[in-house]
């Protein structure tokens, strides 16, 4: 055979095959805050690369930035719309001061449990697109939203009634975290999760309102002796991932489809993971030697701490739109 057929029939082949060496390659930032053995960190993120690096072919990268290295906490609000990163963790309430409305998700408004949250907040779901639209008039998407769970209050001094907050310093991380505990007697002061440890150690705050998750990884029962787990009445924690929306939408429509499909396959397995394991990680605060005082649905002490909150529902009910109470008190009905 002549050398140009031999050309002409290698060329031939050579066009059957896709050549994925020429596609494109997108490389994608995704940074973390607080503890990097919280599940919304170990649970998501190498399940959420693990998918779109598989389903993208190869064509989507990404890299991992953890325990605030690349982005904190309270800057993320700023930090994804303006591209500084792709992708990040984030507190919703922690968008207050350009959505007011995501305050909502720590008030007193907000009674849903775990399992009511696993299955009503994701994409196409009226409060996961209620919240997804405010975000993308900011220049964010939200990917994956989840409830870590009810906060819990670690401290150095014993809660078990309403009034055992007044007049003490309580970290808060929040506007909405803030209003409450300022409802309860206390004196709330706003911090990263990064800087409450040494904050409890120090005593700079005699007790810090947080996510359960993130109070074992960084380890705060070694700097506390008591902890409060109200089971709800004091709130629960929404947190996401959220992407800037003009690098979303720089992708292919079917990376689009592949990024967001992604992230929704991982907040399941990691939504799920944390309803497991919620009474585990009490179990290892008092191994560790913190008393935990856990406050029970329907008992006279429950509704004892509801009617100290009941003037802010009040009022919380003026503040938030009349639709966004509506989505929330008829989703799951």
């Amino acid at each position: 055979m002549k050398k140009s057929s031999l050309m002409a029939v290698a060329l031939s082949c050579a066009m059957l095959v896709p050549n994925f060496a020429q596609a494109r390659q997108y490389i994608l930032s995704l940074s973390t805050w607080g503890s990097p053995k919280h599940p919304q960190v170990t649970h998501f993120v190498p399940e959420f690369v693990h998918l779109v690096e598989k389903r993208s072919g190869g064509r989507i990268k990404v890299r991992v930035f953890e325990g605030g290295e690349m982005v904190k906490q309270q800057f993320v609000p700023t930090a994804v719309p303006q591209d500084t990163v792709d992708i990040s963790l984030t507190t919703l309430d922690s968008w207050s001061g350009r959505i007011p409305e995501t305050s909502i998700l720590t008030s007193p408004l907000w009674t849903w449990s775990m399992q009511k949250s696993r299955d009503n907040l994701v994409q196409g779901m009226p409060v996961f697109d209620y919240f997804n639209k405010k975000l993308e008039s900011q220049g964010a998407t939200m990917i994956a939203m989840f409830d870590i769970g009810p906060t819990v209050v670690s401290s150095n001094f014993p809660i078990k009634k309403p009034s055992d907050f007044k007049g003490r310093t309580v970290r808060v991380y929040s506007k909405g975290a803030a209003e409450m505990m300022q409802q309860l007697g206390a004196a709330p002061t706003t911090m990263g999760v990064g800087a409450v440890y040494s904050a409890l150690q120090r005593g700079t705050v005699g007790a810090a309102l947080g996510g359960l998750g993130g109070a074992v990884g960084l380890k705060h029962y070694e700097v506390t002796k008591y902890m409060f787990a109200h089971m709800g009445a004091l709130g629960t924690l929404i947190h996401a991932y959220v992407m800037n929306t003009d690098k979303l939408h720089s992708l292919p429509p079917e990376l689009q489809k592949v990024v967001l499909q992604s992230a929704s396959d991982a907040r399941d397995i990691a939504q799920q993971y944390m309803i497991d394991s919620y009474d585990a990680l009490l179990a290892k605060v008092k191994a560790h030697g913190n008393q935990i005082y856990r406050l029970q649905q329907g008992t006279p002490q429950w509704n004892e701490w509801r009617a100290a909150l009941k003037p802010m529902v009040k009022e919380a009910e003026k503040d938030y739109p009349k639709n966004l109470i509506e989505l929330i008190d008829n989703a799951g009905s």
